[in-house]
């Protein structure tokens, strides 16, 4: 993905984040030459306050292995695709309001993505199950609120 095309979707994805939120989306490309071809290596980091909270390839339950450079991973002998943060935020912001709460990703990032969003409220976030980082999140955007968990 071209690098201007992550500023226009960096753009979307910040126009629903709860203003409550000092959170970051980072996205680093790195473009490495071999004697065949150019391949481009992403890195993905979700921050909170300045801390990281989440990060691709470390924290998605994908399998990431020898050919996660061109996009895949083996299992059982067969390449799968492993789909990238970029590739699940575009999924998401492309979502009707109504399916929102019913998206899963592999990149491990749709958690993260509903409780960020501004559009989804309290009353339908608290009725999931959030993982550490998921409620890390949830209890920052409504800090201010008497009804935190």
């Amino acid at each position: 993905m071209a690098e201007y095309h992550w500023y226009k979707l960096k753009k979307k994805l910040k126009s629903i984040v709860a203003p409550s939120l000092d959170i970051s989306f980072n996205y680093s490309p790195l473009r490495k030459r071999t004697n065949r071809s150019e391949i481009t290596l992403r890195f993905f980091q979700v921050k909170l306050n300045d801390e990281i909270i989440w990060q691709f390839p470390k924290d998605t339950s994908q399998t990431i292995d020898e050919n996660f450079i061109y996009g895949q991973a083996k299992i059982d002998n067969k390449l799968i695709n492993i789909e990238f943060p970029i590739q699940s935020i575009i999924a998401y912001l492309n979502l009707p309001k109504n399916k929102l709460l019913d998206y899963i990703d592999k990149a491990g990032l749709a958690e993260i993505l509903k409780v960020c969003d501004k559009r989804i409220g309290y009353n339908r976030l608290k009725k999931l199950q959030l993982s550490g980082v998921g409620q890390k999140i949830f209890n920052k955007r409504f800090m201010n609120k008497e009804y935190c968990l």
